[in-house]
């Protein structure tokens, strides 16, 4: 990747699309600490990856008051109602980056900044010739890994069973990750349900749940 197409990355991640109180900043040299997330400290910190309409973070965050959640979510029109919900819900404990995460997370945040990270229905891409698109494979799992603490937990969901298959082969190759109970569930519990999840669900669709703990 040349420095000139980098360069570009970050000019796009660090343009807002709106002005906000909920938005983060960011600039290319230098990592988001957990001072840099909110004006106090929290218990925890949770990242959702592709956070879509909010729903899943806003009610986390409204039953989970000393967690701080950082959202990444890069469509306008979604970061809106997200933010409407929170203003409309008195929410503090949420903040969001208008980035692409497929494009840099270790450069963004600091190590060992978060105990959970959320990944829901990511693009599941099914034709062979485009699974090097795929957001779950072994080089993301290092950044995750980077960036939860130690026993810190990833949270991924997919309705696609390939995809599914081989993340639970990514992890059995990877000593760095054990499941709490077993490889995969096909529900969570207690967990809210995005609009997308849903929809899946009502289709009929079997979803796949992989939680793993960061050895």
């Amino acid at each position: 990747m040349t420095s000139d197409f980098r360069e570009k990355q970050w000019k796009i991640a660090t343009r807002l699309p709106f002005a906000s109180e909920y938005f983060l900043k960011i600039k290319s040299g230098s990592k988001l600490k957990k001072s840099d997330l909110f004006p106090k400290e929290f218990g925890t910190y949770y990242l959702e990856l592709g956070s879509g309409w909010g729903e899943v973070a806003v009610e986390l965050a409204k039953a989970h008051p000393n967690t701080g959640f950082i959202l990444m979510e890069k469509k306008a029109d979604r970061i809106r109602k997200t933010f409407r919900d929170l203003s409309r819900n008195g929410i503090e404990n949420v903040r969001l980056l208008s980035v692409n995460f497929n494009w840099f997370l270790e450069e963004i945040f600091k190590e060992e900044t978060f105990d959970e990270i959320l990944l829901n229905f990511p693009d599941p891409w099914p034709k062979k010739r485009h699974h090097k698109h795929r957001t779950l494979n072994p080089r993301f799992l290092d950044t995750v890994h980077i960036l939860l603490r130690k026993g810190g937990k990833f949270h991924f969901a997919t309705d696609y069973g390939p995809y599914a298959r081989r993340g639970i082969r990514f992890f059995r190759e990877d000593p760095r990750w054990t499941a709490k109970d077993r490889e995969f569930s096909l529900s969570r519990e207690g967990f809210p349900i995005s609009y997308f999840e849903k929809e899946k669900r009502e289709a009929g669709s079997r979803i796949y749940y992989l939680d793993r703990i960061k050895i």
